[in-house]
This record gives C-alpha cells, structure tokens and sequence, in this order.
C-alpha cells in the first residue's frame, strides 16, 4: 500500500513538471535590445504578459541615459534628472510614489530650489574662471533672440523681450535648429559672438539639446516648442 501511495506521488509530481515544461515551452520567447528606461518597461510589460524575456545591454549597468556618478562622493545626474509632470499620463510617476521619492519642483517661477532665471547660473570657463554674471545674461537674451527669429516663439527659455521674424513660416519642409540658426546669422550677423560669448552662446546650445537629448542638427524647429506637460 504504502509503495503504491508512493508511486502515485511520484507520478502525479511527473505529471505536474511535464505541464510546467510544456507551458514554458509554449511560452513565447522574446530579446530586448538595450536596457534603458524604454527597455526595461517592455521587458516588464512582457514579462507580465507570460512571455520569457532577455535583455541585451553593451554597458555593464542598465538605466540608459538614467545615470548618476557618485565618484565625488555627492550624486550627479549625468544623464536624465527631471521628472516631465507627475500625473497618471506618466509611467514613471506612480513607481516614484511606490519607491517614496522625495520630489521638488524645479522650474517657473514657484521653484523650490532655486529661481530658474539667468540669475540662477554660474558657469567657469576652463581655466575655473567665472563668467560675469553680465555676459552670461548677455548671451542669453542673444540666444533667445536668435530662436525667437528661427521659431516665431514670443517667450522661449528666460524672460525678455523677444523679436519675431518668419524663418519657420517661409519652408514648407522642417528643419533643424541647427540649420535654422545658421539661416538666422547669415540674416543677422551682429548675433554672431566671438572669444568667450560665442563660448556661452554655445553653452545655451548644449542646455537646449540637454533638454531635448538630441543633437542641435535632429531637433525639429517645426516642433520644438510644442510639447505640453502634464
């Protein structure tokens, strides 16, 4: 009896391992390129999905452009560092609301942390010189300038006031920020700056494909300026 009972066990864990591996089997089998932020959300929608997944990264890290250095023994965002509006629109929203993050609001004129305004900056130029504070806010109001004539946009980064042109209007065909400003010097050549604003003036170009993690030549100067947050 007791061999009989034991057989039986043994049979039914067969049986029970035999489904399992046929269910695994059936189960479709996908590869995830790249473990950045899009990466990682598939691999998880489809690993929800009853799918066997793998993802494939070259860094020895996932996360992508999501990356912070600890190296000077205080975190710097090398990478992505702004949450874009919190709100259900957001995937990444309610898993900073699970993870307890602290957030604080970093931009308009309700900052928390600091004054988002030409005033809030304070570049060096690479001997650790600073930057007068006048050149920098200079440059900047020369920078909106420029895209105020390359986009028709009437307030853009900073506050001042702004010209307008129709460089955006008179193609049909879209365009590069890149090409746009060079459109825009070729008009107005005194926008030109030499020795250390053309410096800075290239700073305000980097902040702009920092917040759009593009290259100046692929930000499109159609639609640059039309996201809305939520």
């Amino acid at each position: 009896m007791e061999s009989t009972n034991r057989s039986n066990r043994q049979l039914s864990r067969a049986l029970c391992c035999s489904n399992v591996e046929r269910r695994q089997a059936r189960s479709p089998s996908v590869i995830v390129i790249g473990g950045g932020m899009a990466g990682v959300a598939a691999a998880r929608a489809l690993h929800d999905a009853s799918f066997k997944v793998v993802i494939l990264e070259s860094r020895d890290r996932l996360g992508g452009r999501v990356n912070t250095d600890y190296s000077f023994g205080f975190p710097v965002d090398l990478g992505a560092s702004w949450l874009h509006g919190v709100c259900n629109e957001n995937p990444l929203a309610p898993v900073i609301g699970r993870l307890g993050l602290p957030l604080y609001r970093t931009s308009g004129d309700n900052s928390v942390l600091y004054d988002h305004d030409l005033e809030s900056y304070a570049l060096f130029d690479m001997d650790g010189n600073k930057v007068p504070q006048e050149l920098v806010t200079k440059v900047g109001e020369v920078f909106e300038t420029i895209l105020a004539e390359a986009s028709l946009r009437r307030r853009l980064l900073f506050c001042s006031t702004l010209r307008t042109d129709k460089v955006r209007q008179e193609f049909s065909e879209d365009k590069s920020i890149q090409h746009t400003i060079s459109i825009v010097f070729e008009r107005r050549p005194e926008l030109r700056l030499e020795g250390l604003g053309h410096k800075v003036l290239q700073w305000y170009l980097c902040r702009m494909e920092g917040w759009f993690a593009a290259d100046a030549d692929t930000i499109s100067v159609k639609s640059w300026d039309k996201a809305s947050l939520c």
